[in-house]
C-alpha cells in the first residue's frame, strides 16, 4: 500500500536524473529479491487515517480507518499476504494509531493482518536475497519519530549498512519539526528543530542522505539544506543490473 504522501510527492528537486517513484522502486527491488509485490488498483481514496487523527477529526478518522481495513482484508486475501507500506509515519498509522477507531469486525481483522514498513520488509524479506553491486562510501542517516516508536530505527541502521562503509546517524537527530503538515504551514517549525543537526552534519558532504519518511525527508532538505530520501532509493539503485 503506497501512503499517500508517496502518491502526491515525487522525488526531491536536484536528485539526479529521472528514475522510479518509490512505490515504482519498492516494487522493482522486491521483484529483485524474488518476492514481488502488487500495488492494488483501487488503491486511491485509501489513508492510514493520520490525517484526520493529528487534526482531531475524529470521525473521519474512525471513516477513513475502517474503509482502509476493509479494503487490507480484501486485498491481502483475508490476511494470506503481508501488506508492506512505504512511509513509516503511515505504517505507524495502519499498525499501532488505527486499532482504537476499528469496528469489532475491523478489529479482529487488523489483528490477522501482518501490516510491515518498508524497512522490516526490506531487512528481514529482501536483504538476503539481493546482492548491492556496490557500495557507497558514506551516508548520513535520520531515523523518523515513527521508526522509533515501531522499534525499528536499529533496522534502518542496520539497512544503511549495507549500503554504505561509513553510517553517521547525529546525535541531535531526533524529531524533524515537520509534524504532518505542519511544516508545510509554519516553515519556521523544521527549520528550528533540524538546526542542531544541521550544525553537526557541518560541512561534511555524504554519498547519500538516508531516511524513511517523504515528510520528514522535506522538512531535513529545508532544514539542513540536503537532499534526503528513502533508503529504498539507494538500494534500488545499488542492485540494479
Amino acid at each position: 500500500m503506497p501512503a499517500c504522501v508517496n502518491r502526491i510527492f515525487g522525488r526531491a528537486r536536484n536528485a539526479g536524473p529521472p528514475g522510479p517513484s518509490l512505490p515504482e522502486a519498492l516494487v522493482a527491488i522486491s521483484e529483485r529479491a524474488g518476492l514481488a509485490v502488487w500495488i492494488p488498483p483501487d488503491v486511491a481514496g485509501h489513508c492510514c487515517a493520520t490525517p484526520w487523527t493529528s487534526k482531531g477529526f475524529a470521525d473521519g478518522a474512525r471513516r477513513m480507518a475502517n474503509h482502509t481495513i476493509d479494503a487490507l482484508w480484501r486485498w491481502s486475501d483475508g490476511g494470506a499476504l503481508p501488506v508492506v507500506c512505504d512511509a513509516s509515519s503511515c505504517t505507524l498509522g495502519l499498525a499501532v494509531e488505527s486499532v482504537g477507531l476499528l469496528s469489532d469486525v475491523n478489529g479482529e481483522r487488523h489483528a490477522r493482518l501482518e501490516i510491515l514498513d518498508s524497512i522490516a520488509w526490506t531487512r528481514g524479506r529482501l536483504l538476503p536475497r539481493l546482492e548491492p553491486r556496490r557500495r557507497l562510501g558514506s551516508v548520513a542517516l535520520h531515523p523518523p519519530c515513527a521508526t522509533r516508536h515501531l522499534e525499528l530505527d536499529g533496522d534502518l541502521a542496520a539497512i544503511a549498512a549495507e549500503l554504505a562503509d561509513e553510517v553517521a546517524v547525529p546525535v541531535t537527530a531526533t524529531c524533524c519539526g515537520f509534524a504532518g503538515d505542519r511544516g508545510m504551514l509554519h516553515p519556521e517549525l523544521p527549520a528550528s528543530a533540524t538546526a542542531d543537526e544541521a550544525a553537526e552534519l557541518g560541512e561534511r558532504s555524504f554519498d547519500a542522505h538516508l531516511c524513511s519518511n517523504r515528510t520528514c525527508e522535506i522538512g531535513l532538505q529545508q532544514g539542513t539544506g540536503r537532499l534526503y530520501e528513502s533508503f529504498v532509493f539507494a538500494l534500488e539503485e545499488l542492485t540494479r543490473n
